[in-house]
């Protein structure tokens, strides 16, 4: 059962980097009329979470994209799994108006939206058992060893994504950065509760429903080639 933090817990969770950016007059009065019917909220278990969604079956996957940027990886899974569900998770107000404003064009109706930090939305939407499929594309690397700390991915971030995860589930990760690739690798590798799909270890593959997006063509510019990581709930 999901829990409802007090004002001194979420204190605990604090978003580094930008959170409103620049909303012109029409999108920000788009947001504040569509967000909330998109919002996604506290269920106490897996079924009651899916009943927020407007069609579910027996064989429906329920997917959770930490840091959506400006949604297009996001809404591509929507249209390529139209009887899936999924909620989408991030704080960058003119990155979720992007994201809405996709979703309307293609007409999807299996997105949900958790704007906050990642930590909140686990403890407080997701009950335990409840997610099929975690992507995590791009987390911000924090290069900086004193910013290592800021981190998405630490060992306390993953037992709680684990509690919210089915067995059998699969996360799925991506960088363009190799130091923070070796560093996902490294704490994914030692957790019990996850295991590599590469038999011998190490990266995977591109996804087959990849989309190279805005975001990571900056990178190729750079010179930053992506890594994927693929593992497996136990």
């Amino acid at each position: 059962m999901p829990i409802t933090l007090t004002p001194e817990e979420r204190r605990r969770f604090k978003t580094h980097g930008r959170k409103k950016g620049f909303l012109k007059a029409k999108d920000a009065e788009h947001l504040s009329e569509n967000l909330p019917g998109l919002t996604v909220k506290q269920s106490a278990n897996r079924i009651e979470l899916l009943k927020q969604f407007e069609k579910v079956s027996t064989t429906t996957k329920l997917w959770l994209e930490i840091g959506f940027g400006n949604g297009e990886y996001l809404a591509h899974l929507a249209a390529l799994n139209p009887d899936d569900c999924f909620i989408g998770v991030d704080v960058f107000q003119e990155g979720v108006s992007a994201l809405l404003r996709r979703l309307e064009r293609q007409n999807s109706s299996n997105v949900r939206v958790g704007v906050d930090n990642a930590n909140i939305v686990l403890l407080e939407k997701i009950p335990f058992n409840s997610l099929d499929r975690v992507v995590i594309n791009f987390p911000d690397p924090w290069p900086k060893k004193r910013h290592h700390k800021r981190r998405l991915i630490q060992s306390e971030f993953l037992d709680l994504l684990a509690q919210r995860m089915i067995s059998g589930g699969k996360i799925s990760l991506a960088t363009d950065w190799a130091e923070y690739s070796e560093w996902m690798l490294e704490h994914l590798e030692v957790h019990k509760e996850f295991k590599n799909t590469i038999a011998n270890g190490g990266f995977a593959p591109q996804p087959d429903n990849w989309l190279i997006t805005s975001f990571q063509k900056k990178g190729q510019k750079a010179g930053r080639p992506a890594r994927h990581l693929l593992f497996d709930r136990r």
